[in-house]
């Protein structure tokens, strides 16, 4: 019985809310086009205005905010792409030196392999060692697998002697360099023709010596390789004539010796070089260069009276002229 009560005074709730409602909503509706309901609205209007106006300027303070924030994060991608951008544009603007050196020694030495009077075999050096404290050597990228043996000479882009191959595996060579002290070459001043044993300083520079002191030398003549054994042996010069050596910076004469000598510089870029030549059509004497140091033989006691005589044996230091 409670519970029916309770049902019905709450359905009478319900349609009292309803009609409430109801009579509100036509009463409204009724009045809606009356002058005093538009009097009404527009007092509440006035009234609520500066509310309406500082929430609109909060809302737009905020939507500027938020706006802001979303294009200062923007900008600060922007900002590390750009910055990175930049970074490998200086990387290949530092880079470009290099890589134009590459082609212009690239150049040089195709034009050089075209005008040789050789058969050459171009090569790029990889490895450099001028310490001096080690044979002066450089190691290329061309082997065995390339047609590279020991003793084959090697020269510059502009022609100039560098040295020759002292050792080979399958796809590198070392080279044994014309400034370490154990190469050896003859060569010839153009001007004069005067002949002399070359051997490289531990100054980077060169030794012309044993050269007969009736022959003229001068300093800034350029020396080239003399296609001749060494004094004393009777094998086939291991490199080509003509070849240039370099220039010759000093000259060195003692009224107390038959011969003089004379300091060269290399014309070769021996500290420099990116690509080399490797002249593979020669056939010369010697065998492999031998990038070590070369003693001194030692002259064995002769009888009394006798002349001293040297045993030349290929690599041996040579006898000085009029020992042989």
């Amino acid at each position: 019985m409670n519970a029916v009560s309770a049902t019905r005074r709450t359905i009478r709730r319900e349609w009292t809310t309803w009609g409430t409602l109801l009579i509100l909503s036509i009463g409204m509706m009724g009045v809606s086009d009356t002058s005093q309901a538009h009097d009404l609205e527009s007092a509440v209007n006035w009234a609520v205005k500066p509310v309406a106006t500082v929430l609109s300027n909060a809302a737009d303070t905020a939507g500027s905010y938020w706006t802001a924030l979303i294009q200062i994060d923007k900008l600060r991608s922007d900002s590390e792409r750009l910055r990175q951008e930049n970074l490998t544009l200086q990387e290949q603007l530092d880079r470009m030196p290099a890589v134009g050196k590459i082609n212009d020694d690239w150049t040089k030495i195709t034009a050089e392999q075209q005008s040789i009077p050789y058969r050459t075999t171009a090569a790029r050096v990889i490895v450099r060692d001028l310490s001096g404290t080690r044979s002066k050597t450089l190691i290329i990228n061309e082997g065995s697998d390339d047609g590279i043996a020991t003793g084959q000479v090697v020269i510059d882009a502009g022609g100039a002697l560098v040295g020759r191959i002292a050792d080979v595996d399958a796809s590198v060579s070392t080279v044994l360099l014309l400034s370490d002290p154990s190469a050896v070459v003859v060569g010839k001043e153009v001007k004069s023709g005067a002949i002399g044993t070359i051997r490289g300083l531990a100054s980077g520079q060169l030794d012309m010596a044993y050269v007969d002191r009736t022959q003229e030398l001068t300093v800034g003549e350029p020396v080239v390789t003399a296609g001749e054994a060494l004094p004393c042996t009777n094998d086939l010069s291991p490199y080509p004539p003509a070849l240039l050596i370099g220039d010759i910076s000093a000259v060195t004469e003692d009224p107390n010796t038959p011969v003089k000598s004379a300091t060269i510089t290399p014309a070769a870029h021996l500290t420099d070089a990116t690509f080399v030549l490797i002249i593979v059509d020669y056939k010369g004497g010697f065998g492999p260069p031998t990038p070590s140091p070369v003693p001194t033989p030692t002259p064995s006691p002769a009888p009394s009276g006798a002349r001293p005589t040297a045993t030349p044996r290929p690599g041996a230091s040579p006898s000085p002229i009029g020992q042989c």
